[in-house]
């Protein structure tokens, strides 16, 4: 028997049907965006998380839902414009995460010190795995990403915390290395 799935109405901007289980964004005038014109939109439109010290969630500050249907399409048009502009400025790199915070945890005998690193994806995306380059001060760092988080989930244990960092918005970066330096407002970058 086939799944069955309520629909919630249709996307604004691109016609396509919102499902319960996907993100919906409401906008100011009442209009609901799905899921997919949400992750091109988020290039121009970043979501702001602030978490407290113990890994809480206080505030998300979606700067989608002050817009109006009229203010969405026009975005829409000038996301691939944009997200083209910010490539060239990045030396066409296919992704880009801006370095906000770091953290580290001792490796211990002969394991490397892990980093945490958190900000925000400012074009492209990040998968677990990707071959990336720490850009600190004049110096360039090839590492291998360990993991790609949700804000507020740095522990060792991750359980289904692993996400993709998607362009707009923030999550955080694992890698581990010796002798790395890692400070906010590095950029990592991949090619």
């Amino acid at each position: 028997m086939a799944k069955k799935t309520i629909e919630r109405g249709f996307c604004a901007l691109c016609g396509r049907a919102l499902l319960s289980p996907e993100g919906i964004c409401t906008l100011s005038d009442g209009n609901q965006v799905c899921s997919k014109c949400i992750r091109r939109l988020r290039v121009m439109l970043p979501l702001i998380v602030s978490v407290d010290s113990n890994g809480i969630i206080k505030l998300r500050n979606d700067t989608m839902q002050k817009l109006n249907l009229a203010e969405a399409k026009q975005k829409m048009q000038n996301v691939t414009a944009y997200t083209e502009k910010l490539r060239a400025n990045y030396q066409n790199a296919n992704a880009v995460f801006a370095v906000d915070q770091v953290q580290t945890e001792k490796g211990g005998f002969l394991k490397p010190t892990i980093y945490y690193a958190t900000g925000r994806v400012i074009y492209g995306y990040f998968d677990p795995a990707d071959q990336v380059q720490l850009k600190h001060g004049g110096n360039a760092f090839d590492l291998e990403l360990k993991n790609v988080l949700k804000i507020g989930s740095i522990s060792a244990s991750f359980g289904n915390n692993t996400v993709q960092g998607i362009g707009g918005t923030q999550c955080v970066l694992q890698f581990s290395g010796k002798g790395i330096e890692c400070a906010p407002g590095d950029l990592i970058v991949r090619r």
